[in-house]
């Protein structure tokens, strides 16, 4: 008569059949992870190309929208030099300095610095009926760079020309750099500092020049 373990020997499953249908159970598993992982995976990058294929049109019209809104504001103050240009070969300092703050600062091409609205007007009205009498300008924008949307600083050449606006033989003119600020849908002049053009001195030039090879 065959014993009880006898019959367990027969009935149980030898242990390496057991270790397959184990490593099989744990490779389906691992299957299924790594099935709902690439699904979450991918559905997270459908939303998000999804969200971002609705934000492009607003993205790429604020960039055009600020880039219209910049460019209509150069124009503004290339138009605001363009009358100071003509108010100076008009010699009427009032008008052209009209565009300075009350408490505006301004540096001539002698380094003299001129401090507040009403001393500038004066002071021009002065050269204007004195030694400047005769004195005509060409005025040109030559870079406008917006700090913020409402502070620019511009760079100016400036040419002495006769009174038909031709530059006058010889003339290198003077660099002028300019603040302005929007206050209240207006551009204003709040600093200004003016260089003569000079050739650099020798010592510079060589200063300048890189080694010889």
């Amino acid at each position: 008569m065959p014993s009880m373990g006898d019959e367990k020997k027969k009935t149980a499953p030898p242990a390496g059949r057991l270790l397959a249908v184990e490593f099989i159970a744990q490779k389906e598993i691992g299957m299924k992870e790594k099935a709902i992982f690439t699904l979450v995976v991918f559905a997270a990058a459908w939303i998000a190309v999804a969200t971002y294929s609705r934000m492009l049109p607003k993205i790429a019209f604020a960039k055009s929208a600020q880039a219209k809104d910049q460019a209509n504001e150069e124009r503004a103050i290339r138009e605001l030099n363009a009358a100071v240009e003509a108010a100076w070969n008009k010699h009427d300092a009032p008008v052209m300095d009209q565009a300075f703050v009350k408490d505006c600062d301004l540096v001539n091409v002698f380094g003299e610095w001129i401090s507040g609205h009403d001393k500038l007007v004066k002071i021009h009205t002065a050269l204007f009926a004195g030694p400047l009498r005769d004195s005509y300008q060409r005025m040109n924008v030559e870079k406008v760079r917006f700090v913020r949307p409402d502070v620019a600083v511009v760079h100016v050449r400036h040419h002495n020309t006769d009174r038909d606006g031709k530059v006058l033989a010889g003339d290198e003119g003077a660099m002028g750099t300019v603040v302005f600020a929007k206050e209240q849908g207006k551009w204003w002049i709040i600093a200004a500092q003016n260089t003569i053009v000079r050739p650099l001195p020798e010592a510079f030039e060589q200063a300048g020049k890189p080694p010889a090879p």
